[in-house]
């Protein structure tokens, strides 16, 4: 005789989720870039050779290097944020991305999420507007009270709350 499975948890409740600052959020991007520096140095290494690894991206192939190594990344975020809710860098300082719903968010919403990375990909005025991103985020991030910067938002309300 065997007994059902027990039920699964139901889904954490508003007060359960903390929302995380600036401070925290800042340190797992950091640990995710020095992450993403090896394959993103060996795809450059491999698709542009020593030339751009070392100086420039003003070739063809810099040019191919630096837009595989942007798709990596954005890849990386996109996986790990929607199969787990937490990239590595997110795991090793326990906190985590929820969906609207309190579960990890969907593959699009964590598309919407990283679209910001794709920035680089758009010639001339690329790495100018992801830098502009990068402070819009900020500042969204350390004004709101729920911590939330403009690309949670833009993803639908995601959040990045402690595990």
């Amino acid at each position: 005789m065997s007994f059902p499975p027990p039920p699964p948890p139901p889904p954490p409740t508003p007060a359960a989720l903390v929302p995380v600052g600036l401070g925290a959020r800042f340190g797992a991007k950091l640990l995710d870039w020095l992450v993403l520096l090896v394959p993103s140095l060996v795809l450059s290494f491999v698709v542009g050779g020593v030339a751009t690894t070392i100086r420039s991206t003003f070739t063809i192939r810099g040019v191919v290097a630096a837009m595989l190594t942007t798709i990596l990344a954005f890849a990386y975020f996109t996986f790990f944020e929607s199969s787990r809710g937490q990239t590595p860098g997110k795991m090793a300082l326990s906190i985590k991305v929820v969906g609207a719903d309190g579960h990890p968010p969907t593959l699009d919403v964590a598309a919407r999420r990283n679209a910001w990375l794709l920035a680089p990909l758009v010639p001339v005025i690329g790495d100018v507007a992801q830098l502009v991103l990068v402070i819009v985020i900020a500042v969204t991030i350390g004004s709101g009270p729920f911590h939330r910067g403009w690309h949670d938002n833009f993803a639908g309300g995601t959040a990045v709350v402690r595990t």
